[in-house]
């Protein structure tokens, strides 16, 4: 019959595995805590989640802290950065991470 919805408990599971170094799961606590979601909303724990799985090569989470870095939330808004991280995550070949970069290009944001 399955389980109950619990963000909390999610939270909790999240992580767990997390400090055990799974990036998908810092990826995930992290875009709980940005959202708030189960628990408080943390910008600057979610961001210190997404470098930890950006520092693994987590296409997704250099993706996620590249846009931390655009926005300002959680560190310091910083153009440079953003456009770091968008690239490791394009030269994944993430489309998202793509896109994100080809803005940055047209825009002239953190590029020379």
């Amino acid at each position: 019959a399955g389980v109950v919805q619990d963000a909390e408990e999610a939270v909790k599971l999240f992580r767990l595995a997390a400090e055990q170094g799974l990036a998908e799961a810092q990826l995930a606590l992290g875009s709980c805590c940005a959202q708030g979601k189960g628990t408080t909303k943390n910008d600057e724990e979610a961001a210190q989640l997404y470098r930890q799985a950006a520092e693994q090569g987590d296409m997704h989470g250099q993706n996620a802290l590249a846009k931390c870095f655009e926005r300002g939330a959680g560190v310091a808004q910083d153009a440079e950065e953003a456009v770091k991280h968008y690239r490791h995550a394009a030269e994944q070949g993430f489309a998202a991470a793509q896109y994100s970069l080809a803005q940055c290009f047209l825009n002239g944001a953190g590029v020379v």
